[in-house]
This record gives structure tokens, C-alpha cells and sequence, in this order.
């Protein structure tokens, strides 16, 4: 299993659980998907290919755009200029 099919399938439970204390755990699962691969060239293209597998998945739960939108931040954070 790939690390993006791995964060999906993590992704994909805390959806299915319908559960707001998932939030944080998500934030968690994208931070640690992210941190393993190396630069932020490597971390920004990661973020943008979860971004993009997330986008093809219907809205299930309340909890699917907040998800989307915690990839969404990620990658604002990861392509911002460093100061």
C-alpha cells in the first residue's frame, strides 16, 4: 500500500465515523503523511496529489469538507514563501 492509499484509508474511516473529535485526528494523519516524505517540494507535491484524491470523493459526512479543507491549509502553509 502506497503512503497516499494508506492516508485515504485513514481518511476515509474518521469520514465514516461521522465524528467531530475526528478533525484533530485527521490534522494529525495529513501532518504525519506529509512529514515522511523529504523537502517541501516532496511535501507540497504529497499534499497536492491527497488534495486531488480527496476532491473525486462524494460528501458523505459533515466531516468531508473540513477534511478537505485541513489539506486545503496544509498545502497553503507548504507553498507559502519562507521568510
Amino acid at each position: 500500500m502506497t503512503p497516499l492509499e494508506s492516508i485515504l484509508k485513514v481518511l476515509d474511516a474518521l469520514i465514516a465515523a461521522d465524528d467531530p473529535v475526528g478533525v484533530e485526528t485527521a490534522d494529525r494523519a495529513i501532518w504525519d503523511y506529509l512529514s515522511g516524505f523529504d523537502g517541501l517540494s516532496a511535501q507540497a507535491r504529497a499534499a497536492a496529489d491527497l488534495a486531488e484524491a480527496l476532491e473525486s470523493w462524494p460528501v458523505r459526512s459533515s466531516l468531508t469538507p473540513t477534511i478537505r479543507g485541513l489539506v486545503a491549509r496544509h498545502r497553503g502553509r507548504l507553498d507559502a514563501p519562507s521568510a
